[in-house]
């Protein structure tokens, strides 16, 4: 079942890239295969090997489904996948509003309870220390610009890069 929702997910993915390909400028006067060619014709690729694993999984699972056991689908590494998932999605939407510092301040605490840390000063500490060394090592020492955030948040980003 895994891998049916694995090669759906990717197939959805690889169609809206092919259907953003195709609406590329052309520029067939300057080269007969212009700059969308070679995109378009690796996920048109992609797309139909991915239909063609799509398809041979379900038939797979359906004979499989006859014979086997039923286990759960959703199991505890399966919520902690989805935890990572919706935790990693919650920082990168809130990143550009309250910055990497702030963002990176909740999102650790989270990953770690999800991951199975064990230990308050542990939590504690590794969801401080990180962030912190992350925004300095990338805002000062390698002057990688971080997102600052806007308003109160964008003044604290400042105190730290």
């Amino acid at each position: 079942m895994g891998s049916i929702l694995f090669s759906l997910a990717l197939l959805i993915i690889c169609l809206y890239f092919l259907l953003n390909s195709i609406s590329l400028e052309d520029l067939r006067a300057v080269d007969p295969i212009g700059a969308a060619g070679i995109p378009t014709f690796i996920l048109f690729f992609l797309v139909v090997l991915l239909t063609y694993s799509l398809i041979a999984e379900i038939v797979k699972y359906r004979k499989h489904s006859e014979q086997a056991d039923d286990k759960p689908i959703i199991n505890k590494a399966t919520l902690k996948i989805a935890g990572l998932i919706v935790g990693i999605v919650i920082f990168i939407l809130v990143l550009n509003k309250a910055g990497f510092l702030l963002s990176s301040l909740f999102l650790t605490p989270i990953l770690l309870l999800i991951l199975g840390a064990q230990g308050k000063i542990q939590i504690i500490s590794f969801s401080l220390i990180i962030p912190i060394f992350f925004a300095f090592l990338f805002g000062n020492v390698l002057s990688i610009p971080l997102p600052k955030g806007i308003g109160l948040f964008f003044e604290i980003s400042n105190f730290f890069y």
